[in-house]
């Protein structure tokens, strides 16, 4: 006796007395139902991985690739400025200066 009530015996054995599962829970223990009228070009195209890439991606791309091809150092400036530090002709303007000490303390 439990809380007040009877409970009968159960037996295990008898198959006949099973009450089978309701068709809203075999969905549950099956999955989600598959739409069957799609055609099997769109479902194939739905599992398909797929990349769209915009033209300014692709240009930005490309913009990146020469970038990477260009040397870091540009010699031919650094030449140029050798031969006006020694020729004495090297005269930076007070605003030049200032920023590169800016720039410099930025990185």
């Amino acid at each position: 006796m439990i809380g007040g009530t009877t409970m009968g015996k159960m037996n295990v054995n008898k198959i006949e007395s099973a009450t089978p599962i309701r068709v809203e829970r075999q969905n549950d223990i099956k999955g989600p139902v598959r739409d069957q009228t799609r055609s099997l070009a769109q479902r194939r195209t739905a599992n398909e991985d797929r990349l769209d890439l915009s033209s300014r991606g692709s240009e930005v791309g490309n913009l990146v690739e020469q970038l990477k091809q260009m040397p870091e150092i540009r010699q031919n400036k650094v030449n140029s400025l050798r031969e006006q530090v020694a020729a004495g002709t090297y005269r930076p303007s007070n605003q030049d200066i200032a920023k590169a000490i800016v720039e410099d303390a930025k990185a």
